[in-house]
Parts: C-alpha cells; structure tokens; sequence
C-alpha cells in the first residue's frame, strides 16, 4: 500500500500527539504491574537461628519432623550396639552459615554425637571403597580389608560385584568387619570391596579453611550444645555413634555470615523473567554467604571470602567479581567489607611490587593464614579491584593513599612485557594450568590494567602517567591482533606456542574491550559459541583444570559480558541460562540458593570440596544491572553515569542502584512498538540516556520530540540529574 505524503505526514502527526497523551498521563505498561515483588525473591533469613526446612530419620528415630515443625514433641533417637547407628538427616533447603546448636531434652547416661555439614546430601555419606586384605572362604563372617575408613553398622557391603552383606560390626584397628550373614561362594585377596551409602562425612576441608569438619559433641546432661562454626552448608547429619537413647528438643543454627533482608538491601532488579531474576538474587546471596562479620574466627576485620565453605580466603580474581556485585547490592555496607579486604591484600604486598593471589590463604597454623602469590595474572586483578572500589564508591581520599601501591604492582606486570608488546609469563591464571609462551588472555588483562590505570592517573594522578599507559595499552592491542589472530579458528588462538588451542577466556575479553575489528566480531561469537554445551561454555577444546572441571562460571561471566559489548544480547542470556539457570533451579540436587564455582561437561561437580556458593560466579547480577537493566557508572561514584537497557526479548526491568549521591532509578518496558524508559537520578549528577532506536523512530524526552544521534541501534542523549521519561515509537 502506498501512501500520499500529506497523508503519511498527517499520520506521523496523529501518532506524535497520542504519544504525548500516553507518555504523560500512563506509566509503562507492565512495570509495576505484577503479582510477584522483588523482595519475594531475596534468600537472607528472615530471623536467627534458622532452623530446618524438612529432617528425615535413619535407623531408631521417633518423630525427625518435630524439629522443623516444633510441634512440643521431642525426636528421640536409639543406638543399640550392632545396629544401624540413629541419624537424622536435616535440610534448610539453601546454604547457610554460622554454628549449629541441639537443645538435649533428656539422655541414658553419657552419649556421643556426631554433627556433619555439607552443601551437597550426595557428599554426606562417603562410600567405603577398599579391597580385601586377605583370602575369605565361604561360609566366613568376618573379613579383613585394607582399610575400615567410612564404614558405619547397618550399611550394605559389597564384595566383587557380587554378594551383598550387612555390616553389623567393624574393628577399625584390625580392619575387620563382621557380617549378618556367611559368605555364599570364596573371596580372593585384593577383591573390590564398596559399600552403600557410606559413614558420616564432612564436605569441608579443615585445614585450608581453618573452620568446619565433622563436630564431635559428648552428651552427658539435659540442655543445649554447641559445635563449631560451618561456612557454608545446606544440610546437617547428626548421629548418635554411641549406644543408648537421647531426646532432641531442638537443633538450629545461629546465622554467621551478613544476613541481609529485603530492608537491607540497596540496590535491586526486576524483570518480566524469573529465572535471570533468581540468579541476580543468587549472585547476591553468594556474596553475602562469603562475607565473614568483623569478630568471627578470631579476626576482627571484616572480609570477603571467595566461597562460602572454601577456600574462604580473599582471592584477587573473585574480587573483580565480587567488588562490584557486592556494592550495587549492599551499598556502604558493601564498600566497607571490600575496603577491608583490599587492605588485607596491600599489607602483603611484597618489595617488587606484586600482590598476592590470596593475602590469607593458608590457615593451618594461624585463623589470618599466610599470603599466596599464586600467578602474576592474579596480582594485575588486584589492582584492578581497588580500581573497581573507587569507580564505585568514588573515595578518593582512599585511592588516592593506594596510587603509589598500585603504581608498584604496574611496574611488576610490566616486566612479563616483551618487546613485542604481548604479555610472556609461564603462570597460572583461574583454570589453575600454566599458559606459555606469549599468551592472549594475559595481554589482555594487562592491556585492561593499563587502560584502568589510565583512568585512575587522568582523575587523580598524573596525566603523563596516564598518556604512557594508555600508548602502551595501544600497542598491546595491535600485537595481539597482529600476531594472535588465528585466520582458521576465526577467532584469536591461546598463545604463541599454542597459537590453534581456541580458549574461551581471551576471546570473550577480546569482544569486551573492543579488540575485535567489526568484520571479525562475528566469527568471534561463532567459534565462541562451538564451546557450548547444555550447561555452559567450556574452557577449550580439551582443556580442564586440575581437578577435572572444563566449565568454569568465571570464564563463561566473561563471555556473557563480551557478548553483550558486542550486541548479543540473545547469546548471553542463552549462556546464561544455560550456566547459571541449573543452579538456581531449587529442584536440582546441588541447589544452594548460591552459584558454584565449577562443572563438568554433564553440569554436575566431581568432588566433595567443589563450592556451591562461591563469589567468582556471581556476574549475573552486575551484569543483568548493568547490561539489562542498563545501569553503569562512568565517573568516580557516579559523578557521571550510563544508562543504556539491553532489553532483548524480555518485556519489562526495573531496579535501583545505589551511589555515593544518591540512588539512581530506572524502568523501562519494551514491544514490537515501543519502548518507555523512565529514570530518576541525583541533581548533582549527570549522564547519558541511550535508548533503542532506529532512524525511522519518534522519540520524546519527558514529552517533547527530540533528535538525537543515532548509531548502532541506540539514540544517545546527554542529561542531568533528575528525572526523566523517555518513549520511542517504532515505525
């Protein structure tokens, strides 16, 4: 159909004027106009203790679900010797932390109790799996093994494949275990031995954490008991190893780790999608599991621990992570545990300049551990997140005191520089696999230091500094397009000595911080997108850390933010969906209410110690602020700020951001016509709006035409704080 110009003037003109009416009489259509609020999806307890969600017994147990109902029942448990030991097994359906306690109603005599935690129930028990140590003719009922490690009265037992018995005794001294009934047929020595499900396990590590491990609590009297703190854990396994009886009243946890409640919160999100608004929820509730309060553990700083249950040290590569998750959600409360823990990594600091990976690892001799300087790569990240402390919170008194700190760790990095301006450093980096020769992702996290660097000089250093930073980010930048794009993967390769090795880490960086020329981008995304599985992207092609993982949540944030920079927006929600979504699907098995730190190609974890609720993985939740709902800062506490949406197929975001000025709203929704944004910001601040828009579009700011520039698809404009509304009408 054609269209006279008068008539498709007139048209255009009806069309403004209805605009007009809508933009100031209605607010966008869908925001605000849902059943379900953001604080339903907030995971902190509401109140300390917490107790149990659901607790299921084993053996001679009356009454386990008296200890989530409270119902004036007690739950009884009864031991008898050669009997399966009385456990019960407690779930608080999501990780928590902090130091259990049983309130004892009553005991026959003196008891033993064994206490167990572990985010996991798969690790809770730990299968027996040894040979036998000597011959077993048929008829026996005794048997030796190699070892009489996790085996518990009443579990099933196993010899060869074949023949399945009871345990009804064991001597761990002469490792023998004493059967219900006599052996059908000869066992040879060295015969595999398994059992089910296994003795009481801790998923902790003791010695790396310093915290956690099996509790041992002895019974002798009426009242309440107390074990030792656990950092992070979903269910409890408490067993009476003793034989007698004892009545529980009560079993709950006091809550140690920041408990924060929607009223805490002070920045939030809201989205037309459940699933990214359940992992921006998550990633907040990681962090707040990894947050030690000031006191806990003998350390009277406050801190923010990598993960939950483990390693819970400051690790410099969690903190890019970490840091800004931390103050978009928590605000003052959040800068104050970051600038905690940049402190403790400055303190170890050494001579030439490098920061440590960890400033507290190792905790075996002391609760403060001792630095770890685990890779040349992870001392860059920690400048970088004291950089990322400033961006934020805009202290400058602070940065300021950290410049000549930060300088020193420059000039460290610096020395991995060759002459052909690419980074060659034979180090360990997130996937724990030593990169040599002159590797990608290390010049270009180097190149990202510089560019950071240069940032910081120009706002509070010196210019010259700032202009020698940036030259030399330059040439990074050509050396690595010059001699690490590889023309047969389409994408940039590993290293120089692994030149067709395709990673997933470089190339995501390479499309975040514009390394990739525009007729390259696409080839980019699709060599990217070949390291796809159904749970995450993997590392590379035949690569995995040492522990066996190939999906690392850390890689594949980097990813998702390098697909957004490019305008994928599709692609990284697809990736995020299908790394994170698993994890906050409460009917998955390894549900924690937090992200993990890794997987296997079939989505799962391989070891007992993997962390369910590690800080690392949170990037969904900056991201999904900044990238969705389109809210990131540009000058030093947002001075100056972006606001560009991302919307993608969602329907409709909202949320807030808190600043060192004041909180900066937005909302927008979006359809095949129509897109509204309505913002509010603090007066003393100023940014740029960027809306979705064609050249075709009608856009008015708070009801006046306007027309502003447009390129890639976006209408930029430069306002002041305050409020604004901006609608675009698509043709």
């Amino acid at each position: 159909m054609r269209y006279s110009l008068r008539a498709s003037t007139a048209r255009r003109t009806l069309i403004i004027g209805l605009v007009l009416i809508t933009s100031l009489t209605a607010a966008p259509a869908g925001a605000g106009a849902h059943s379900r609020s953001w604080r339903s999806y907030v995971l902190g307890p509401a109140t300390s203790p917490v107790t149990a969600v659901r607790a299921e017994g084993r053996g001679a147990v009356t009454h386990p679900e008296s200890l989530v109902r409270g119902h004036g029942r007690t739950t009884t448990l009864t031991t008898t010797a050669g009997s399966t030991p009385a456990s019960v097994l407690l779930d608080f359906g999501k990780d928590i932390a902090g130091t259990p306690y049983v309130d004892i109603a009553g005991v026959s005599g003196a008891a033993t109790l064994q206490l167990v935690t572990g985010e996991a129930r798969q690790y809770l028990r730990r299968p027996a799996a040894t040979t036998t140590a000597a011959d077993a003719a048929a008829g026996d009922v005794r048997i030796t093994v190699a070892s009489a490690v996790s085996l518990e009265i009443g579990n099933t037992i196993t010899f060869g494949g074949a023949q399945p018995r009871t345990i009804t005794g064991f001597d761990s001294t002469a490792r023998t275990i004493d059967l219900d009934r006599p052996l059908d047929q000869a066992v040879a020595a060295g015969a595999a031995v398994v059992t089910s499900p296994g003795a009481p396990a801790s998923d902790e590590s003791r010695g790396l954490a310093g915290v956690g491990g099996p509790d041992t609590l002895q019974v002798t009297a009426p009242g309440r008991i107390t074990g030792g703190f656990h950092g992070g854990f979903r269910f409890v396994l408490l067993t009476l190893t003793t034989p007698g009886t004892i009545a529980l009243a009560g079993l709950g946890v006091d809550f140690q780790a920041y408990r924060a409640t929607a009223r805490d919160y002070r920045g939030w999100f809201f989205s037309s999608d459940d699933q990214l608004n359940r992992m921006w929820y998550s990633g907040a509730y990681t962090l707040q599991l990894n947050m030690k309060p000031a006191g806990l553990n003998g350390l009277m700083d406050e801190r923010i621990y990598d993960g939950a249950k483990r390693d819970r040290s400051i690790w410099t590569g969690d903190l890019l992570v970490q840091g800004p998750t931390i103050l978009s959600t928590l605000g003052d409360v959040g800068a104050s545990y970051l600038k905690s823990s940049l402190e403790a990594l400055f303190a170890t600091q050494r001579a030439d300049g490098a920061l440590p990976g960890s400033p507290d690892f190792a905790k075996r001799t002391s609760p403060a551990g001792s630095p770890l300087f685990y890779s040349n790569n992870y001392s860059g990240y920690g400048a970088r997140a004291a950089i990322d402390y400033y961006r934020y919170t805009g202290d400058r008194d602070y940065i300021v005191g950290r410049l000549p700190n930060l300088r020193r760790e420059l000039a460290y990095n610096d020395t991995f520089l060759t002459a052909g301006n690419l980074v060659a450093s034979n180090d360990r980096d997130f996937w724990q696999a030593t990169q040599t020769g002159e590797v990608t992702k290390y010049s270009i996290d180097y190149y990202i230091l510089l560019r950071e660097m240069a940032w910081l000089e120009r706002t509070v250093g010196s210019s010259d500094a700032a202009a020698a930073d940036d030259a030399k980010a330059d040439a990074i930048k050509t050396a690595v397009n010059a001699r690490l794009w590889n023309p047969t993967l389409d994408a940039y390769g590993q290293s120089t000595d692994h030149p067709d090795v395709l990673v997933e880490d470089a190339n995501a960086l390479a499309l975040q911080y514009d390394f990739v020329p525009a007729d390259r981008r696409a080839s980019v995304l699709r060599a990217l997108s070949s390291l796809w599985t159904p749970y995450g992207a993997i590392l590379g092609p035949g690569l995995q850390d040492p522990t066996g993982h190939t999906i690392e949540p850390f890689g594949n944030g980097m990813e998702t933010a390098g697909r957004f920079a490019a305008g994928d927006v599709d692609g990284a929600l697809a990736l995020m969906r299908r790394t994170w979504g698993p994890m906050v699907d409460p009917s998955n098995p390894l549900y924690t209410g937090g992200l993990w730190e890794f997987k296997n190609n079939d989505g799962g974890v391989n070891r007992a110690t993997a962390s369910l609720a590690h800080g690392w993985a949170a990037s969904p939740t900056v991201q999904l602020t900044q990238q969705v709902l389109g809210v990131s800062p540009v000058g030093a506490g947002y001075a100056t700020w972006s606001i560009q949406p991302r919307p993608g197929r969602l329907a409709w975001a909202e949320g807030v951001v808190p600043t060192r000025y004041g909180d900066i709203s937005a909302r927008w929704t979006s359809s095949r016509h129509r897109f509204d944004l309505s913002v509010t910001a603090p007066r003393t601040t100023s940014g740029t709006i960027a809306v979705p828009a064609t050249r075709g579009s009608t856009i008015l700011d708070n009801g006046r035409v306007i027309h502003p520039q447009i390129t890639g698809g976006y209408a930029r404009i430069d306002v002041p704080g305050g409020s604004h509304t901006i609608t675009v009408l698509h043709r």
